[in-house]
């Protein structure tokens, strides 16, 4: 079965969810109308009782491309564009109550906004020439969602390397850092994501259930966003200078 949108796709089969972002004209930029599919799609898989893993990765090879600030800075504004940090924050809070095992597939990139969505995977698989970057320091901005990500699944010197320097982040340091599971050749990436997604999600639900329950336990996720996102007034618009 596959639900389509315009700017997330969603297939089940069997006990595996795969979800694709969707926009590859954009790289799969996010806008406000795919942060509202990509919420509404965790919020379906949530409620599926037979899914027991979940596939994430980007439509043509890429990951996400961050922002797509061609949309941000239209003129005249896009009518989503004053709800876009709440959109936001409710794909983010799908994705983080997914009862299931995420696992994501980082082709080619995942920068700024799309950074933070390949952090909130469960386990990622990198390419050997693909990157992760946390870049908004560069151009004076916040990121909030992935400092969520990074202090929920990761260490505070983790955070830092990644925010503080803005820096691209290829497979085989992320695999050091202990952000990346497997570095793979970067043409194999959504095969081996796609193999190692279908290998968890043929382990009884029970325990996938269980562990995934007991990983959230005392996680403070919810207070942290609302804090995190409070802490960055101030910092989150795009300044007049950003290219688009």
């Amino acid at each position: 079965m596959e639900i389509k949108n315009d700017n997330v796709l969603v297939s089940f089969n069997e006990s595996l969810a795969t979800v694709t972002l969707n926009r590859p004209d954009r790289k799969n930029a996010i806008t406000g109308p795919l942060n509202e599919e990509l919420a509404a799609a965790f919020e379906e898989i949530n409620q599926r009782e037979e899914v027991k893993a979940v596939l994430l990765h980007g439509a043509d090879g890429s990951f996400c491309s961050g922002l797509d600030l061609k949309e941000h800075k239209a003129e005249p504004p896009p009518s989503w564009l004053g709800q876009s940090l709440e959109l936001t924050k409710n794909a983010h809070k799908a994705i983080f109550q997914c009862p299931v095992p995420i696992i994501g597939a980082l082709e080619r990139f995942a920068i700024n906004g799309g950074a933070a969505l390949a952090l909130a995977c469960d386990l990622l698989v990198v390419g050997e020439k693909s990157y992760l970057q946390i870049g908004e320091i560069k151009i004076g901005m916040a990121a909030p969602m992935n400092l969520v990500w990074l202090f929920e699944n990761f260490s505070p010197e983790v955070a830092r390397q990644l925010v503080l320097t803005g820096r691209k982040f290829f497979g085989p340091e992320l695999q050091k850092l202990g952000v990346a599971l497997d570095v793979v050749p970067d043409n194999k990436v959504l095969e081996h994501s796609r193999e190692l997604a279908q290998e968890i999600s043929s382990y009884p639900a029970s325990g996938i259930h269980a562990m995934k329950r007991i990983l959230r336990v005392g996680s403070t996720w919810e207070e942290r966003a609302d804090k995190f996102y409070s802490a960055s007034q101030g910092s989150m618009k795009l300044p007049p200078s950003t290219q688009v």
